[in-house]
């Protein structure tokens, strides 16, 4: 027999938010996300076909024991990970126990299926989207396990009813008393989050694709060959900026340096002669890195990075120190840092000592050594090149009065008189640089700085590439930087003596903008996502330690104006809103099911009972909180004789149509009607 129809919908709306968490978490492409959906709607049409899969059980059998065998192949040899492998077994368990669906039992099996679809998910579903998703998921999940009681209860004989006898009460009911229940959950649920120790990002290792492998953070990258990233707009990383430092968006030349090449063969720059060493954590809990020149102001920036197929540490040039969740941190020889884990770095904090560009020879402050012979030869080393390049290179540079000037002559040359294009195509024979220089005269970011990296050697400066992101856009609700792909971006470190490595940047693409509709609106719901990532995903036992101090400090010494503007920044203000309105919900729903309580007309009585319950009240008889219908028409026959009668016949009715679900017949209701009308008569006659 079929399921109730309620039951049936909050079951397919339950499985459905399962897969709607698959395709948030990355297991599920939106054309194999829209492939699931359909197949949940077929199976939603599989009434004619469920008695004939029944009547075989040798046929599910083997469906069963050949869905066993792919699986294990599917673990084995073909899923890129073991969690993707028993992902699809678990939507095959899914459809195929909808497909099977016999009784209540049965919607069950399909409860607890859903629900391990959502613990997938939470491996690697890192975005806001998540807690909408887990919402509606308490909320559905309560709501099914609430008409399974019901019809279970209902059961005249357990084992042998099958989903379609009987009914759970209204649906309507049930639903309210699901959200609030789902409500009162969610607030304990929150409460304990910032209680239970952290464990931090335990199951990430079991997805190893973190993620996309972005432009410039591997150990090769060839000219022209990831052009096509700079126009995606998701955000990969935010950096929060701290409030004492003003007005942050004006920083000059703010970027975020992420790694290193070294090595050029004359078509793409790899990481080759690089040096690293594990850096110890100190007593505080900082990874120190540098030492401070004294030569720029100090910037602290916390990051917030999505999970990407990549282990660096982006921070603004100089870093100083980090803080983050490991063990080691690596630091080779060209400043660039690394974790051996990279969920590790989803989260962390750089201190930089900011660049400022030197004055002739002398930059001031603590004088960096000069290069050694073998570092100055690592950082001057070209492969065979067209004669043109280093004349070109020597042309510009004539008459610097030393090599910061004609490192500065090169870079203005290229982003005067080359132009920025996405455009990629090759259209000559020629090695990218020279074919850039002379016949295109045109290119991207890494053609830039390809070209200035290059000239710059040939004339005897060393020079190296870095690859890292711009600033980003500024935003001014959460006071950080939202940073794209699209502003993955190369640029240029060249030894000037007497300075130590300076930064030059001959693109003249800029810092990279789009124009959006809905402004603030965005801007507002990125500070969400934000928030998301900063109290949820990446709440540690660190910051549970600290709200506990900050508690403490105002249970001491009440609250400050700077704490509370601080405490309605971060989740209080939030999540006491959200205590506020479950307390209100889950008030109005325990008023509304109050035993004995008279509910709203037209949500649980019949009509006609209400009528007679208002006559009554008009002669003093009221329903006790713990008094039955029944034993109230007994009081009323005490109380009021005269009425016993036709109060007797309206409970019977009443218990009729509200608990047995029976409709009355036109006599029936013309009964009833004589009734009433006979207590309204009296009613009147006593007043």
């Amino acid at each position: 027999m079929s399921p109730t129809p309620a039951l049936r919908i909050a079951l397919y709306l339950l499985v459905a938010d399962g897969l709607v968490a698959l395709h948030l978490g990355g297991f599920l492409e939106p054309v194999a996300a829209a492939a699931a959906i359909a197949a949940l709607a077929v199976t939603w049409r599989v009434d004619r076909l469920r008695p004939r899969v029944q009547a075989r059980p040798g046929f599910e059998r083997g469906l069963v024991a050949v869905a066993a065998a792919a699986s294990m192949v599917d673990i084995l040899y073909l899923a890129e990970t073991v969690l993707d492998g028993l992902v699809r077994l678990l939507l095959f368990l899914v459809f195929y126990k909808l497909v099977t669906l016999r009784t209540v039992r049965d919607t069950r099996t399909v409860g607890f299926l859903a629900f391990f679809m959502l613990v997938a998910a939470s491996a690697s579903a890192f975005g806001v989207g998540f807690l909408f998703v887990f919402v509606a998921f308490v909320v559905l999940a309560t709501w099914v396990t609430l008409q399974q009681q019901g019809l279970l209860e209902a059961e005249p004989v357990p084992g042998r009813v099958v989903v379609g006898a009987g009914g759970a009460g209204p649906s309507g009911a049930l639903l309210g008393l699901a959200v609030a229940a789902s409500l009162g959950v969610l607030a304990i649920t929150a409460g304990l989050f910032f209680v239970i120790p952290r464990v931090g990002l335990a199951a990430l290792p079991l997805r190893a694709h973190m993620g996309p492998l972005v432009t410039g953070f591997s150990d090769r990258v060839e000219l022209g060959a990831y052009g096509q990233i700079e126009t995606d707009d998701r955000v990969i990383m935010r950096v929060s900026i701290p409030d004492w430092v003003p007005e942050p968006e004006r920083l000059p030349n703010l970027r975020w340096r992420g790694v290193v090449l070294d090595e050029f063969d004359g078509r793409a720059w790899t990481i080759r002669h690089v040096h690293r060493v594990a850096l110890r954590r100190m007593p505080g809990g900082d990874f120190p890195v540098s030492a401070p020149r004294g030569t720029g102001r100090i910037l602290v920036q916390e990051v917030y990075l999505e999970p990407l197929g990549t282990e660096i540490i982006f921070g603004a040039p100089r870093v100083l120190g980090v803080r983050l969740r490991a063990d080691t941190v690596n630091l080779d020889d060209t400043g660039s840092l690394s974790v051996p884990v990279a969920r590790a770095r989803l989260r962390y904090t750089v201190v930089s000592e900011l660049e400022r560009p030197p004055a002739g020879r002398s930059a001031g402050g603590r004088q960096p050594a000069t290069l050694d012979p073998a570092a100055a030869a690592r950082y001057l080393q070209l492969p065979p090149l067209s004669a043109r390049i280093p004349g070109l290179a020597r042309q510009v540079t004539t008459g610097s009065a030393d090599p910061y000037e004609a490192a500065l002559r090169l870079t203005t040359y290229l982003s005067r008189e080359f132009r920025y294009t996405l455009t990629l195509e090759r259209q000559t024979t020629l090695d990218p640089v020279e074919e850039f220089l002379f016949v295109r005269r045109a290119g991207n970011c890494e053609y830039f700085a390809a070209a200035l990296a290059v000239m710059l050697r040939s004339v005897g400066i060393p020079a190296r590439i870095v690859n890292g992101f711009q600033r980003g856009e500024w935003n001014p609700y959460g006071r950080y930087f939202m940073v794209r792909l699209r502003d993955a971006h190369s640029w240029v470190e060249a030894y000037v003596g007497g300075a130590g490595w300076v930064t030059l940047d001959p693109s003249p693409r800029g810092d990279a903008g789009a124009e959006w509709a809905f402004e603030t609106a965005r801007l507002y719901l990125d500070a969400l996502r934000m928030r998301w990532q900063r109290y949820v995903i990446n709440w540690s036992l660190r910051d549970q330690m600290e709200a506990a101090a900050s508690i403490r400090r105002q249970a001491t010494w009440g609250p400050s104006l700077a704490a509370a503007r601080e405490w309605a920044r971060g989740p209080g203000l939030a999540w006491s809103g959200v205590v506020v309105l479950v307390g209100g919900l889950i008030a109005w729903v325990w008023r509304w099911e109050l035993p004995g309580r008279t509910p709203r007309a037209g949500i649980r009585l019949p009509r006609f009972y209400e009528r007679a319950l208002r006559a009554l009240r008009r002669r003093g008889l009221r329903p006790e909180p713990s008094e039955t219908a029944r034993e109230f028409a007994a009081r009323v026959a005490r109380g009021a004789p005269a009425c016993a009668e036709g109060f007797a016949a309206l409970t019977a009715a009443y218990e009729r149509v509200r608990f047995g679900e029976a409709r009355l017949s036109p006599g029936e209701a013309a009964a009833l009607e004589a009734y009433l009308a006979a207590l309204a008569r009296r009613d009147v006659a006593r007043v």
